[in-house]
């Protein structure tokens, strides 16, 4: 089972979520990587990507185009900045629904003796920003997120 926690702070804005994986690192790498199972875990409870379009390469595009429990469409994309393959991946994230707002995400990978460290620090333009995700519910949503991964990683190791 996974185990998340998060810390927010303020001057840069920004949000850490750190994972402890009991899974090799090798397989959390390609899980957080390959569209095919970021299809399967990149969204909150009820929600379904129905389209993910990623290209792992420094300066690739990725997307994801999710459908709420209401059947509402959007998508999220970004330029993949950095790729240390099984180390580190810096993207940009842009929400369809908050298009003037960019997060960059940096993801440090480290293998451990249970497992895998995944350190995943979300950094907000404003401390506005980081309080309107938040508000709507990011970590929770970031929490289930996460309950669909461990299910996948669990899985991919059968």
């Amino acid at each position: 089972m996974i185990k998340i926690s998060f810390e927010a702070t303020h001057d840069p804005a920004c949000l850490t979520v750190t994972e402890l994986m009991p899974y090799p690192l090798a397989r959390v790498w390609l899980a957080q990587t390959e569209g095919l199972y970021v299809q399967q875990w990149w969204a909150p409870t009820d929600y379904e990507n129905v389209e993910v379009d990623i290209t792992t390469a420094e300066g690739g595009a990725w997307r994801i185009l999710q459908r709420d429990p209401q059947g509402n469409q959007f998508s999220f994309y970004g330029k993949v900045e950095t790729v240390e393959p099984e180390r580190q991946l810096v993207i940009s994230i842009v929400s369809e629904l908050f298009p003037e707002s960019t997060i960059r995400l940096t993801q440090d990978f480290a293998a451990r003796d249970a497992g895998t460290v995944v350190v995943s620090t979300y950094e907000f333009e404003s401390d506005e920003a980081l309080g309107t995700y938040m508000a709507l519910g990011g970590t929770e949503r970031l929490r289930e997120a996460s309950s669909r991964l461990d299910a996948l990683l669990a899985q991919m190791g059968q």
